[in-house]
Order: C-alpha cells, then sequence, then structure tokens
C-alpha cells in the first residue's frame, strides 16, 4: 500500500488506481480537437453546408476552433458520448438541419474509425501523468482505467505508446450500458481488478470522475487541472485538487 500527499491533505492506505483517460494522461485538446472537427466536416458535407458551419458546430460540441481548445463547459466536458450525441442533435435541430440520432451515431463512428487508423498523430501526453503512472507500477499498485471514450481507442492509444504493460484493466464506453457517471463502468473496474473501493483512489479531470467514483462507493477521490476545467473551480466539487501529479508525494506503506 501506499500514501499519496500534497502540501494540503493525505490520502493513505492505497493499493488500486484508477484513471479516466483524457485530460488525466492524455492532453484532451490535441485529441478531441481534432476528432470533433472532422465529425463536423462529415455532417457539413453530408448535409450539403457551408463552411460558415464549421466554428458554430464544433463550438456546440464544445471545441474553440480559433484557440484550439476544448470549453470547459462544453457538452464533450460536461456529458458522456449518449448525452452529447442527444444533445448536439437537438441543437442541428434548432437550425432547421434534419438529421436522425441513428445518423449522428453513424457519423461519429464513421470519422472514429478513420481517427483511429493513425491515432498516435493526435496523442500528446501529459508526461508528467505519465511519470505518476510508471512510478505507481513500480511500486505493485494495481492500476484501471475508467474512460467514456471506447476500449478500441484507449487501447490503440496504450499499445502506441508502450504504456499496455501498466494497466490491468480499460473500461470503455463499449464495456456497459451505463453511462460514466453512473459508477456502473467504474464498479465493473472493481470487480475485474478484485480491487476493494476502501483501498483504491480514483483520479480524474472533471466533476464526471468524482461522481463516478462516488456512485462506485469510492471515497479516495483526486481530480487534477491537465484537462479543461482549472484548479479553481476543481475545488467546488473536491478539496483533493492538485495542478499536476507530480505535485503528489508517494510514500510506501
Amino acid at each position: 500500500m501506499i500514501s499519496l500527499k500534497s502540501k494540503d491533505w493525505e490520502i493513505d492506505n492505497i493499493e488500486t488506481i484508477l484513471l479516466d483517460k483524457d485530460g488525466t494522461f492524455i492532453d484532451l485538446h490535441f485529441f478531441w480537437g481534432k476528432i470533433t472537427e472532422m465529425r463536423v466536416i462529415k455532417i457539413i458535407e453530408n448535409y450539403k453546408l457551408t463552411n460558415d458551419y464549421l466554428e458554430k458546430l464544433c463550438k456546440i460540441l464544445g471545441y474553440d476552433i480559433n484557440i484550439k481548445k476544448m470549453i470547459p463547459d462544453g457538452i464533450t466536458a460536461m456529458y458522456s458520448r449518449s448525452k452529447i450525441i442527444e444533445i448536439f442533435r437537438g441543437k442541428l435541430l434548432e437550425m432547421n438541419i434534419e438529421i436522425l440520432e441513428s445518423e449522428l451515431v453513424e457519423i461519429f463512428d464513421s470519422v472514429s474509425e478513420d481517427f483511429y487508423k493513425s491515432i498516435e498523430n493526435y496523442v500528446k501526453p501529459i508526461e508528467d501523468a505519465i511519470e505518476f503512472i510508471k512510478k505507481m507500477y513500480s511500486l505493485d499498485i494495481k492500476l484501471g482505467i475508467v474512460t467514456s471514450d471506447s476500449v478500441k481507442a484507449t487501447n490503440l492509444i496504450l499499445k502506441s505508446f508502450g504504456w499496455d504493460k501498466y494497466f490491468k484493466v480499460v473500461i470503455g464506453r463499449e464495456s456497459s450500458a451505463y453511462t460514466k457517471e453512473s459508477g456502473i463502468p467504474t464498479k465493473l473496474a472493481l470487480d475485474k481488478l478484485n480491487a476493494n473501493p476502501k483501498t483504491t483512489l480514483m483520479i480524474g479531470d472533471a466533476p464526471m470522475d468524482y461522481v463516478s467514483a462516488k456512485n462506485a462507493d469510492i471515497e479516495n477521490i483526486i481530480l487534477v487541472s491537465t484537462g479543461q476545467i482549472s484548479l479553481k473551480e476543481l475545488t467546488q466539487t473536491t478539496s483533493y485538487v492538485v495542478q499536476s501529479l507530480k505535485d503528489l508525494e508517494c510514500l510506501k506503506i
């Protein structure tokens, strides 16, 4: 077991760590910005819209193409994939762009397939987080991933960078019919790792990760401001926040 300590608090007796992916150890602005832009371009092409829609539709999905950043309160930051598609379709209908939910799902999926073929070109590691993961692995801490992204995409990334050896389990959107917020995917990760929620730590970059952990009966939760949400905003969810995972001191118990 280990203890993790920041300048303000300490969490003891940890033997398992579950991590979110995007914004926690992957630069989500680069990754999700590209896939968002590709999806919008596909919609523009399929529905014969003008290029004037590019900036507008990207922003609805939560990506600002001018500054190349995901928007902190955008729908991609706030919700799981099914909810994003539901909200996005509603906005398209308001703009008189007639599109079925099944058509939107098909567009999202087809773009993802193209994206996955060269996914390593769209991944920027958060180096401090990768060093943290390597250290936890060296201390025999069980590691797992719980993400709203697909298992396929996550495994492609892990294998491309040689990180697959660090994680014993990857839970993604196809692992369960339930959303990440429900806590069910997180409970599934606990089951597969044979982990005790009382000695498990969840690390994420958004309130969604906090809710997911709480609903899985995990009390030890750290949020890190390497994603879309600032440190100040994260403290409205929990006091267990850090700017970077390098700010954590690790003590072997």
